[in-house]
């Protein structure tokens, strides 16, 4: 073994029995030996690093949020709402069993609101954007 290898072993030895003294060392012992002060300053100290720790995770978070928010909507398919609206209308209009069925499930028989359109409209292009189809027909 070399001579700093022997030496790095020794100080390893030496830092686990430190450590295995401080944790067999009580709580009242410590802050005998170090202080109230200290450990309220050390404790303080802690609740920073572990605020500032949280931040970052938080920071990072929002990051990765925003990068999947931004590819979810370059996958996302546009199209016209006015046409989709249209559409909707027509097969409302065409089809009195879906137009009825529609009514009974938007409102309790009370006919859809145009937030409840909206709402289809939406899932309609989800759907289609999942199909991987380039507008809904």
């Amino acid at each position: 073994m070399s001579q700093d290898h022997e030496k790095r072993a020794k100080l390893d030895k030496l830092a686990d029995a430190i450590m295995q003294d401080i944790i067999a060392t009580s709580d009242d012992e410590i802050i005998a030996e170090v202080g109230k002060d200290d450990v309220d300053r050390a404790r303080a100290l802690f609740i920073e690093v572990k605020q500032e720790l949280s931040r970052k995770l938080l920071a990072k978070a929002r990051t990765e949020l925003e990068d999947w928010k931004s590819a979810q909507g370059a996958g996302r398919i546009s199209f016209d709402r006015i046409e989709a609206r249209t559409r909707f209308g027509k097969i409302r209009a065409d089809d009195t069993d879906f137009n009825r069925k529609m009514t009974i499930a938007a409102r309790n028989g009370e006919a859809p609101t145009e937030s409840d359109i909206d709402g289809l409209i939406d899932d309609w292009a989800e759907l289609h954007r999942l199909d991987g189809e380039d507008e809904p027909k």
